[in-house]
């Protein structure tokens, strides 16, 4: 491990708290740190809730509150964390969809050979500005990396870039903390993820549960997460008069715990990239259920296996999939057996070293 504490790794985020890239770059820290690299965070926004290591330099702190002089500040600050930080490497977490932005950050900050550019979600636009430049621009960094093997293949598609890599997200084996308020009285189903309908569609899985009769069984629905959809969600759920059976409980610090008590996760996207909360769900020995979309699911669900793969945006399937998973013992007993052995390979030792063998490859 020593002899990774020369290079200096520098991550750059929007935040530390509330989505899977941004816990999946803090967990990162956490993993250089250990295998012997020195580690520094930038983070955009002063939204630091996910446990890190290294030096941070939180750029959202004591910010304008008028916009165009707060993206100004921001600038500077940015220019000075990043030279002051002077990192052999810095891996770049953020969205990153605004042209003229990410084209001043390149021309006016960013040192291309030591850029490593992530792309988390199969809309690659939220993290490659549309144009021919970027497509050079990109060539031109250390590389870039796909989170999934269907966002490599778009990318190959769209971009062909020489510099690009497959890493999949990972998972540590860090023990969660004991919830001692936790109450397992009620059986409950589970879903995790930002509040935000247009992409995790919480809307249309509360209408799916409401569907399957799962209620009638005295099983719960819980939603952990934050986001701008709560009050809709709240709405909703009074609508269909689910108060007493559908929780939504908020960021949750230890969601694992709550993962860990759960008959199962259901994961109801429009869209992914390599959605984290499978993985972690999986690891809890707790079986999954998420639509084929785009991308990620399939690359982690074993049918029937370690969980149930749903036709992509069928809801009237996903309905039957939720109860065939209460309802079919033996099938259930199956995934959550195979649960963790199914996972390895998204572990940390074997994909750390994938990430060891990039940002020391000069």
């Amino acid at each position: 491990m020593l002899q990774n504490s020369k290079k200096k790794i520098c991550i750059i985020v929007d935040c530390l708290s509330g989505g899977g890239a941004e816990k999946q770059a803090a967990n990162f820290s956490k993993s250089l740190h250990k295998y012997g690299f020195e580690v520094a965070i930038i983070s955009l926004k002063d939204q630091i809730t996910y446990k890190y290591e290294g030096e941070l330099y939180n750029l959202g702190a004591n910010e304008s509150s008028i916009k165009i002089i707060k993206q100004i500040q921001k600038f500077f600050a940015f220019k000075k964390a990043y030279k002051k930080c002077n990192a052999d490497i810095y891996i770049d977490f953020r969205s990153r969809s605004r042209f003229v932005m990410e084209y001043l950050l390149h021309k006016c900050i960013f040192e291309a050979k030591k850029m490593v550019m992530m792309v988390h979600s199969y809309h690659i636009k939220w993290h490659i500005p549309k144009g021919k430049l970027f497509k050079k621009i990109y060539n031109n960094t250390h590389s870039v990396v796909a989170v999934s093997e269907a966002i490599e293949e778009k990318l190959n598609q769209v971009y062909g870039f020489e510099n690009q890599v497959h890493i999949p997200n990972y998972i540590t084996t860090d023990k969660p903390e004991e919830i001692t308020t936790l109450d397992t009285q009620n059986e409950y189903v589970i879903a995790v993820g930002r509040l935000q309908n247009d992409i995790k569609q919480f809307d249309r899985l509360i209408e799916t549960y409401h569907a399957s009769k799962l209620a009638e069984k005295n099983i719960k629905l819980f939603i952990c997460g934050d986001g701008d959809d709560k009050k809709s969600l709240e709405k909703l759920i009074s609508k269909l008069q689910l108060q007493a059976d559908v929780k939504l409980l908020g960021f949750v610090e230890n969601v694992a715990t709550y993962i860990k008590n759960a008959k199962y996760l259901v994961l109801s996207s429009r869209v992914e990239g390599f959605p984290m909360v499978l993985i972690e769900a999986l690891q809890q020995q707790t079986p999954v259920i998420a639509f084929d979309c785009k991308s990620g699911p399939s690359e982690i669900i074993q049918q029937k296996t370690n969980g149930l793969l749903v036709e992509d945006q069928n809801f009237a399937n996903l309905k039957d999939a939720m109860l065939l998973l209460i309802e079919n013992i033996d099938l259930y007993m199956n995934c959550k057996q195979n649960a963790v052995s199914s996972i390895t390979k998204f572990t940390e030792q074997p994909i750390i070293q994938r990430w060891i063998q990039l940002i020391t490859t000069e």
